[in-house]
């Protein structure tokens, strides 16, 4: 058997990513179910920036929209246009 530790599988980006990302409201409640599922068995879900290899820190309830931010290169994470369509 071969043992990755679990930073080790997450593949790397391609050119820079931008200063501000924005982030679909359907991705954080697939998140969100994922993370309700994974909880009980102790397994985290860590946002992670890719670009720092740190741990982002998240913004519960924001009301400026951004949802996480990273605090080495303080990229932000931002809700996209489809917070404001409603419940999908």
């Amino acid at each position: 058997m071969e043992e990755w530790p679990g930073l080790d599988t997450i593949s790397g980006l391609v050119g820079e990513p931008p200063a501000e990302i924005p982030v679909p409201r359907k991705v954080m409640k697939k998140q969100h179910l994922l993370n309700s599922e994974w909880n009980p068995l102790f397994i985290a879900i860590i946002p992670y920036c890719f670009k720092c290899k740190e741990i982002l820190v998240w913004h519960h309830n924001p009301d400026d929209g951004i949802l996480f931010h990273c605090p080495k290169c303080r990229r932000k994470w931002n809700k996209d246009n489809s917070w404001n369509e409603g419940e999908k």
